[in-house]
């Protein structure tokens, strides 16, 4: 069976269902479905006349490499206090009881990750009740004890407000039966759920708390493909749920997305990023994306080929990169615009060449430790680049052939003649694998490229400084992003299990805006200031508020943005 992303017109799931038996057609907002089909009814459900485009789901991965305070939300929490020091990373206040502050209330906080410690104390009310108001275990396997698939779905289990609160009421191990949701991936999700809305209240007089500290969640924990890793239709799945949740309890919902691929062109127009981009029309919504940690991995350079007609006798453009050791599989992708004609070739460390072959097609080598695949794609009818696909993967030696190998570019006829080119992430990727010369710039992951969402970069806050990790802008067609940074370095955040941890990475500088965006609409929808205050006119405030970081002065910058996340600067003189 194949799963893949639709854009269709009209109705789909009726004809799909009765025309191809055993299909699957979930239908999403804006004319997208997630359809799994079997691999020989591919191409006649193709041909169908309802069916404008098929993307193939690509691999995500989860972005882990004095936060409240260094974004100015302490101010606009409520009364603060201030303790002795900061000893726990995000900031040394205290909320007192009775602050009259903003705190999320009447926001929903959606979180789409890796799971959730649903019984951690963050995650419970005073009374001892829940506050995540459904959560969706996309990785279960159906209708179980008490979960049941959500309606319009076909997989996983969801639980309700009333399913958790009748499970934290019982002890373990009878608790994890009746909700059996665990937090898969090094406790990402908790994480990013705790620094967005935790309360604190597993810690000492609240001080580890989160943004949106009042805020119910919805949460959905993505399906676990066969390398533990979600893929894009899961995520597209995911956003569904949680704004039809949120129309369901006609709450507006700040949306949180830690995870990313260097799968693209980084130009926002895969179905994938434009699906996301679509949703900013429906509801009441802001959705906020990681940038990702490949700004210093080596991961992405740029070739900029000279303008004119060519013989083959020219000199070749060379494009070098290394393989190093213990690497299972390696991808890199070369995105040129399509005006443009070139032969290439690549070259391996014991001088052999590969020769790219026609457009539209494929080709497989031998190495003597490994197969080397060269695809030489054509435009979609999204985008006007062009994909030059190559793929390493390891033979029985049990590893790509290791050292440094060259992109030999033979330019025809030059009319644009700039090319990016991306490799595999530095979650599959060792540090000893990356481009000789490479370029930081347009390092942000997709799905942060995007378009009408918030892209979000991280700084360390004991030097005001971006984080080297941090994914930069701008986007291959030139739009800014990331929008602004927040705290991505050492941050304390609620550990799977209970407890704390410290995290790095992008991943937990995104829920830092998030939270902000949940207060930031209940400020402006839930108390009346601005009912308006979500979408591109939230991010507007956003981008209003930030602040100038060290050694940054000119804006919109590649690394930073608009600058550094500053709450009480974005509502400004407004806020009482």
């Amino acid at each position: 069976m194949q799963t893949v992303i639709v854009r269709y017109e009209g109705s789909l799931k009726a004809q799909i269902e009765f025309q191809f038996p055993g299909a699957q057609v979930v239908e999403l907002f804006n004319q997208y479905a997630i359809v799994t089909i079997a691999d020989e009814d591919l191409e006649a459900f193709s041909a169908l006349p309802e069916v404008e485009y098929i993307e193939r789901p690509k691999r995500l991965f989860f972005d882990v490499e004095d936060g409240r305070r260094a974004s100015c939300i302490t101010g606009v929490q409520g009364t603060v206090r201030e303790s002795a020091g900061n000893v726990h990373g995000m900031s040394a206040g205290v909320l007192q009881s009775g602050g009259d502050g903003l705190t999320g209330r009447g926001v929903l906080v959606g979180i789409i990750d890796s799971g959730i410690t649903y019984d951690h104390a963050d995650f419970i009310r005073d009374d001892g009740t829940s506050r995540i108001a459904f959560l969706w275990d996309q990785s279960a396997s159906g209708d179980s004890q008490m979960g049941r698939i959500p309606a319009g779905f076909s997989m996983g289990a969801e639980y309700t407000n009333e399913d958790l609160n009748e499970a934290l009421a019982l002890p373990e191990p009878e608790r994890s039966r009746l909700v059996p949701v665990t937090d898969r991936f090094q406790g990402h999700g908790t994480a990013v759920a705790g620094v967005a809305a935790g309360n604190g209240r597993g810690s000492v007089g609240n001080r580890n708390r989160g943004v949106a500290i009042d805020s119910d969640l919805v949460v959905v924990k993505l399906a676990q493909r066969d390398d533990g890793f979600p893929r894009t239709t899961e995520v597209m799945e995911g956003l569904d749920y949680v704004l039809r949740k949120a129309i369901e309890l006609q709450k507006p919902i700040a949306i949180n997305l830690s995870f990313g691929n260097n799968y693209g062109p980084h130009d926002g127009q895969s179905l994938f990023e434009n699906y996301i981009t679509e949703l900013n029309g429906v509801w009441k919504n802001m959705i906020v994306i990681a940038s990702g940690n490949e700004g210093d991995a080596r991961h992405h350079t740029e070739v900029q080929l000279e303008q004119g007609e060519f013989s083959r006798s020219v000199n070749p453009e060379r494009v070098e990169f290394a393989i190093g050791n213990l690497e299972s599989a390696l991808t890199v992708q070369l995105w040129k615009s399509y005006v443009d004609r070139f032969q290439l070739e690549v070259q391996s460390p014991d001088g052999r060449r590969y020769r790219l072959p026609d457009e539209g097609e494929g080709q497989t080598y031998s190495l003597s430790t490994g197969s080397l695949r060269l695809y030489h794609g054509v435009p979609s009818p999204y985008t006007i680049t062009q994909e030059i696909y190559m793929e390493w993967q390891r033979g029985s030696a049990g590893q790509v052939p290791t050292g440094v190998w060259s992109i030999l570019i033979y330019p025809e006829s030059i009319r644009y003649g700039k090319c990016n080119l991306w490799m595999s992430g530095a979650e599959v990727s060792g540090r000893q694998t990356g481009f000789l010369n490479p370029v930081t710039n347009t390092t942000l992951t997709i799905p942060a490229t995007a378009a009408r969402t918030v892209s979000v970069g991280a700084y360390q806050t004991s030097t005001d400084t971006i984080a080297a990790f941090s994914g930069r802008g701008f986007t291959a067609d030139g739009r800014i992003a990331p929008t602004i940074v927040a705290p991505g370095v050492d941050i304390l955040a609620p550990a799977r299990g209970g407890g704390y941890t410290r995290h790095t990475g992008t991943s937990i500088a995104a829920p830092f805006v998030t939270g902000a965006a949940a207060l930031l609409m209940e400020w402006g929808i839930v108390q009346g200031n601005d009912t308006e205050l979500y979408g591109e006119k939230g991010k507007a405030y956003l981008m209003r508020g930030a602040r100038s970081l060290v050694g940054i002065s000119r804006f919109p910058d590649t690394a930073a943005g608009w600058g550094a996340l500053c709450l009480e600067r974005s509502i400004g003189s407004n806020y009482p």
